[in-house]
């Protein structure tokens, strides 16, 4: 172009020149400089109706590194029929594995409808948005909601688009598969939760003063009505229970009552449930029945990685539950909407019978404790658990640890297993009162921290059990058989040993899991029960008692009010901060495991108590306060539960470790997952040492 430009120059002149180059331009302009356009068309509707005159705009959230761009695209109304349809010209995708999501919300006065239907590159051509669709974006991206805008971080909001899905199916506008089908649909009362929230959106569709009573029922106390239905609905996500002042449940619950006004979507519920959360129960696949084909036997406790993807240490061997079942022998990978990764489950590198210790280190490799849960009579077979190891293996599933795992450092039925942020990771022998640390992750140089007097042979005095990091890179290990809390150093030193006993007050019992707030501050579950069998449990506690007990971590001292209860707590086992530093606890079942025969009827709950930042908390309560009812977050789409984590979208993960009326020596093991949709704050993954909160 340069030598036929000063061609022309020399001939012609300057005003020539110009005239060819625009010309040759223009000639381009159609293949170079247009923009492409795609079209999203489809209706709005209730129970099938088409709902007209409904203005219907078309949004995109444009996914960044470290934040997310919310975009007007388009906007059409709807005909007689509830049918739109808009061009649009979709945004390029800043990242691979970060698509841009498009977002559908339908307006009429008060009343939103609104469908997340999916990422630019598969999103559907024809879309339905409705009462079914709206309960689905408000739940899984109900941390991410602010008015009619949707906006979070890049993975959380990649990942909930899928969940969402779940629930809703964006191309029909009907209930999604995984919700609609075993091991959810009628088998759990998740299903009918969501149709009920479903149907107070219809009573709002259907009169428009439902509206008004739906924005009022959703505001928090002390704070501003929300100005969407959408809005609303994340506020239930938040607030999900509608309390007396003494923690109770309220006489009356108003959403209860809205829903009843218009039963258009069933099944639904037959009276007010304690919560207004979602509980989706993964087991794998289309599947409830348990037997040598699951996927699950006893998930023990989760390690979500930085996409979201959540790594499942299992107990058992999968067995029907008239089968004895012996030690698990594989690690599993979810991803964040809780379909099973592909080559997932991973097998070998020592995997026998993994418990509560799981976690990740600095560089994305999983090292998992292989406490050695078995039934009785496996110890007389080939397949007997040594109880001896822990396993490495990659983030791609694959094994880096040996046949027989990691052994050395005098590793001893382990338990806890964490990582702190230089890579050193720490398991809790249980069997033998000692902490093993394996110096950044090199097995070879791993050391034994006794934690008292060597225990003779099988009777251990202290039995360690759960391990966070605090903000100084210490270890805080709880002592399961001694009620007590010990410290230890980076360099591997026994630094402090707290006593069950405070000023003359209990603080804790049975002490098992443990986690830290974003400052450092140490929260203990006391299970007032659990005698952890490492070999043998000869002492458990009454549970009469659970509770929780805060440590400050600057003076290493229980918090004034320590410990806390209510909320629910019954045997509580795991524990977990989120992104407020809210605190979340995993209850073991409603009671104790009883003699076979005995029946609980019961279902498992889990409790939330107000943090170290109390004005994150509902208004007036205060640190240590409960948030959740004095029934907790119940569902029966949980089983006892073991171990909980929070992930990037806000939803927690627990699991389903035992059945709630469990044979302890036949086969106890649940064959299930739980998800809680939206329901925390989310937290950057994976999760080493404290907790860090997106901006």
């Amino acid at each position: 172009m340069k030598s036929l430009g000063n061609r022309v120059s020399s001939i012609c002149g300057r005003g020539v020149l110009t005239l060819v180059i625009a010309s040759m331009v223009l000639a381009l302009a159609p293949a170079a400089f247009a923009k492409p356009t795609e079209e999203v068309q489809g209706f709005v509707e209730s129970n099938h109706a088409g709902l007209p005159d409904y203005q219907v705009l078309l949004y995109v959230a444009i996914l960044h590194t470290h934040w997310t761009e919310w975009r007007f695209l388009g906007t059409d109304k709807t005909d007689s029929k509830g049918h739109f349809a808009i061009v649009y010209s979709p945004p390029e995708a800043r990242d691979e594995q970060l698509r841009p999501l498009l977002f559908v919300e339908a307006v009429s006065r008060q009343v939103m409808l609104a469908s997340a239907i999916g990422s630019v590159d598969n999103a559907p051509q024809s879309v339905v948005v409705d009462e079914l669709t709206t309960v689905a974006t408000g739940n899984a991206f109900a941390q991410f909601i602010d008015g009619s805008k949707i906006t979070g971080n890049p993975y959380g909001m990649s990942n909930a688009v899928h969940m969402a899905a779940n629930l809703a199916d964006p191309g029909s506008g009907d209930v999604g598969v995984v919700l609609d089908r075993t091991p959810n649909g009628t088998e759990t009362s998740t299903l009918a939760t969501f149709n009920s929230l479903s149907n107070a959106v219809a009573s709002c569709v259907a009169e428009q003063s439902n509206c008004e009573k739906l924005l009022k029922l959703a505001t928090p106390a002390g704070e501003g009505k929300p100005k969407t239905v959408l809005q609303a609905l994340a506020n239930i996500v938040k607030n999900p229970s509608f309390l007396t002042k003494d923690g109770g449940l309220a006489s009356d619950d108003p959403l209860f009552d809205l829903s009843e006004q218009a039963k258009i979507y069933s099944p639904f519920l037959a009276q007010r449930p304690t919560n207004w959360l979602l509980f989706l129960k993964i087991t794998g696949g289309f599947y409830s029945e348990q037997n040598a084909d699951n996927l699950l036997n006893g998930p023990a406790n989760f390690a979500i990685d930085g996409h979201g993807d959540a790594w499942v240490a299992n107990n058992y061997i999968p067995e029907p539950p008239s089968q004895y079942a012996c030690a698990g022998n594989r690690l599993m990978e979810f991803y964040p909407w809780g379909q099973n990764f592909p080559g997932s489950p991973f097998v070998g590198g020592g995997i026998s019978g993994a418990g509560y210790g799981i976690t990740f280190d600095p560089t994305g490799n999983i090292w998992s404790a292989n406490f050695g849960f078995q039934d009785p009579p496996c110890a007389n077979t080939p397949q007997a658990a040594t109880s001896d190891s822990v396993s490495l293996f990659r983030s791609n599933g694959q094994p880096i640890s040996p046949a027989d795992g990691y052994t050395k450092g005098d590793i001893s039925w382990p338990q806890g297993t964490v990582s702190d942020r230089r890579g050193n990771i720490f398991v809790a022998n249980c069997g033998n009162d000692s902490i093993t640390e394996i110096p950044q992750g090199n097995p070879d140089a791993a050391f034994n921290i006794p934690l008292g007097p060597t225990p003779a042979p099988g009777q251990p005095q202290i039995k360690p059990f759960g391990e966070v990091v605090d903000r100084q890179g210490n270890v805080w290990v709880t002592d399961n058989f001694n009620d007590s809390v010990a410290i230890i150093s980076p360099a591997g030193k026994l630094v402090d040993t707290l006593p069950g006993i405070f000023n003359g007050n209990t603080v804790l019992t049975h002490p098992v899991g443990d986690a830290v707030d974003s400052r450092g501050d140490v929260w203990v579950a006391n299970s007032d029960w659990l005698d952890v069998p490492c070999p043998k449990a000869t002492n458990p506690g009454t549970a009469k008692n659970p509770s929780i007990t805060l440590y400050r971590a600057n003076t290493r001292i229980p918090a004034a009010g320590s410990p806390f209860t209510g909320g629910g707590l019954t045997v509580p086992w795991g524990i977990a901060v989120d992104g407020d530093d809210t605190v979340w606890v995993f209850n073991f079942g409603a009671e104790p495991v009883m003699p076979p025969g005995h029946e609980i009827t019961t279902p498992t709950g889990i409790s939330r108590f107000c943090g170290t930042k109390s004005w994150k908390c509902p208004r007036y309560l205060r640190v240590g306060d409960p948030i959740s009812p004095n029934t907790g977050y119940q569902s029966n789409a949980l089983e006892r539960i073991t171990g909980g984590q929070i992930d990037p979208s806000g939803n927690i993960w627990v699991t389903g470790n035992w059945k709630i009326n469990a044979n302890p020596n036949q086969n106890p093991g649940g064959n299930s997952i739980a998800i809680v949709i939206g329901a925390a704050v989310p937290i950057r993954t994976p999760l080493i040492g404290p907790p860090v909160p997106f901006d």
